[in-house]
């Protein structure tokens, strides 16, 4: 069971912080492994090399980290756009 999980806006040249263009996140348990996943189409968690290389600056998109609050926001918003139909 992750320890703690800190939430990523992932913004492309057309997106913000406020409508990123995906979300991603870091899930760390206590003896420091970590799981990096993004949110897929399908409101599946995937896993997701984006962190990583953002950390290691080779990543085209930006991370920004948001609070959970945030990231339950965005994530309600793709869901209503990804289930419209």
């Amino acid at each position: 069971m992750p320890s703690t999980t800190q939430y990523y806006a992932i913004v492309d040249y057309r997106g913000s912080r406020n409508n990123p263009a995906g979300i991603a996140r870091r899930q760390t348990d206590d003896d420091g492994g970590f799981q990096d996943e993004a949110l897929a189409r399908d409101l599946s968690w995937k896993f997701t090399p984006v962190i990583v290389e953002w950390k290691r600056g080779k990543s085209t998109d930006d991370l920004i980290e948001i609070s959970e609050g945030e990231a339950r926001q965005i994530i309600e918003r793709f869901r209503a756009r990804w289930t419209q139909g």
